[in-house]
């Protein structure tokens, strides 16, 4: 062993809504904790998130008059989960459901945060144990000045919205904005002129604070190289900082919470052939150093082919492209088409990442990819600012006729007009005759124009001219690692736990994977995979 230049009890490798969910919760309970990032600033993916967090049985549903038990969440969890997955994800599931709801209380006892209902519904309301709202909560707006100096190194957001979650999710603002930007112009300039940020940075600023309050120490720009294992025991990490290697000791234990590994080149090839990786929409220090690290130690890789895929729009962020998740293509007078110009999913849907993720099992390339985002002169009429400007190359084509667009995209003209016919008539009947889109609850209350009749999830693509913007597989996070108990422990391939080694959020074999089981299932499992791990690393005995 070399020379130790820190110890502490606890150390957490990242600082999103996993790592920081993790430090505060072994730090209440009095560990030292030593947060490390290895970006220059705090927030991690998390940061960037609409922050939407998917809470079963939380204690704010009493004031919306929801009722919600530990059996429905399992009985929905079964029933909408990933096919095949219950016999070997229960043990995480129930542990999932049990400590969801006391995360959030702890959250809102430990931390300024505070929580908001949403009346979201679950993307499988229908299901079994399905809840048509009250599964979703987001963050009330917060200043990062309540971080001090700390505030100027919070990840800033990839576009600033000024509204929470619930207030963009729960109107008709994608279809009307001005309407709704007017009634919320006092709230927005209220937040502007106070500097309250939502969403993702809320979150991240509540977090922080809550760390810092219970005496978290917190670095940035640290690279972790590798853990430091004695007779089988994780007993620390050896980082670069500033062109120094230094070795760090934890006496109970290392939490892993570095995020995916979408973008490390190797690894996304390897989990994910043939896939074009464009406009990934996360921090790019998520390149795999958790998976890495974790696996050198004897740790089970699973879940490796997971990862939370959307549709999104390019925009530059700290000098590169990345992507911007959209809420274009779920608007009426639009669809989306494969390579071979037919529609391939409900394009509501909100696991869209397992239609894009779909194989052709004769040659096992993707089965729908390139695809392409259709809308016409009446989606360019009522959604002018959620039509894509073509900012970027290749990004915007459009034509007078489908047949002339189908020939700038490289589509076969006939099938792109008989297509587009199709999809009309089930817009004018309000029946989706082959997706189902509009037919759910989640497609008639999320994200519709309620002027739209018969069907408000539904329009024609028939006036021209028409105009088309790629459909790419944009990786938000990949949600494959080293495999864990229910108590957070990672385990070795035979299921034997690495004494001293933890994992939560996206660097961890994800327990629901692709699917989600709702618009937040990435945020509010993560932080409630991080308390998991705060709670068992401090009762950690060497």
């Amino acid at each position: 062993m070399g020379t130790i230049h820190r110890k502490c009890d606890v150390v957490v490798v990242g600082s999103g809504g996993a790592g920081l969910s993790a430090a505060l919760s072994a730090s209440v309970l009095g560990s030292k904790v030593l947060i490390l990032e290895k970006a220059d600033v705090f927030g991690g993916t998390t940061a960037l998130s609409g922050s939407g967090t998917w809470i079963p049985r939380h204690h704010h549903q009493s004031t919306m008059g929801v009722h919600d038990s530990r059996e429905d969440v399992l009985t929905y969890l079964r029933s909408a989960g990933p096919d095949g997955w219950h016999n070997s994800e229960a043990p995480r599931w129930d542990a999932f459901v049990d400590h969801a709801p006391k995360m959030l209380e702890f959250l809102e006892r430990h931390t300024p945060l505070r929580f908001a209902p949403s009346r979201e519904p679950d993307p499988y309301a229908e299901a079994p144990g399905g809840k048509n709202f009250g599964r979703m909560v987001s963050p009330r707006p917060l200043p990062p000045s309540i971080l001090g100096p700390l505030g100027k190194k919070l990840r800033g957001p990839q576009y600033t919205p000024w509204l929470n979650y619930e207030e963009v999710l729960d109107t008709g603002l994608y279809a009307m904005p001005k309407r709704w930007l007017l009634r919320y112009a006092p709230r927005i300039l209220y937040r502007i002129a106070t500097n309250k940020r939502v969403m993702g940075n809320a979150l991240v600023i509540g977090l922080l604070k809550g760390c810092l309050d219970n005496h978290c120490e917190l670095w940035t720009g640290v690279q972790a190289q590798r853990l430091t294992q004695e007779e089988g025991r994780i007993t620390g990490v050896v980082v670069k900082r500033a062109m120094q290697t230094l070795e760090i000791e934890a006496e109970k234990g290392v939490v892993l919470a570095s995020g995916g590994f979408e973008w490390n080149p190797e690894m996304m090839a390897r989990y994910f052939p043939n896939y074009p990786v464009e406009w990934t929409g996360s921090p790019s220090t998520n390149t795999g150093d958790g998976q890495r690290m974790a696996q050198a130690v004897g740790a089970r890789l699973d879940r490796m082919d997971q990862a939370l895929i959307y549709g999104t729009t390019p925009e530059m962020y700290e000098g590169n492209v990345r992507g911007v998740p959209s809420g274009d293509y779920v608007l009426p007078h639009s669809m989306i088409v494969g390579h071979h110009g037919k529609r391939f999913m409900n394009e509501k849907q909100t696991n869209i990442g397992l239609a894009l993720l779909k194989r052709d099992e004769a040659t096992g390339r993707p089965a729908h990819l390139p695809a392409w985002r259709i809308y016409d002169a009446q989606y360019a009429a009522k959604y002018p600012h959620a039509l894509p400007k073509g900012t970027f190359e290749g990004t915007r084509f459009s034509d007078r006729t489908l047949a002339g667009l189908a020939q700038q995209i490289g589509l076969d003209p006939e099938t792109l007009v008989a297509t587009a016919k199709r999809f009309s008539e089930f817009a004018r009947t309000g029946v989706d005759e082959d997706f189902g889109r509009g037919s759910t609850i989640w497609d008639r209350t999320r994200a519709i124009d309620a002027r739209q009749k018969p069907n408000p999830a539904l329009g024609t693509v028939e006036v021209p001219p028409f105009y088309a913007m790629p459909f790419k597989p944009s990786f938000l996070g990949t949600k494959g690692g080293p495999r864990t108990n229910p108590k957070g422990q990672v385990v070795t391939e035979e299921e034997v736990v690495i004494p001293g080694l933890y994992a939560a959020g996206n660097v961890m074999a994800n327990p629901f994977g692709t699917k989600g089981m709702g618009g937040g299932t990435t945020i509010g499992p993560v932080m409630t995979w991080g308390y998991i791990c705060g709670l068992n690393v401090h009762d950690e005995v060497r």
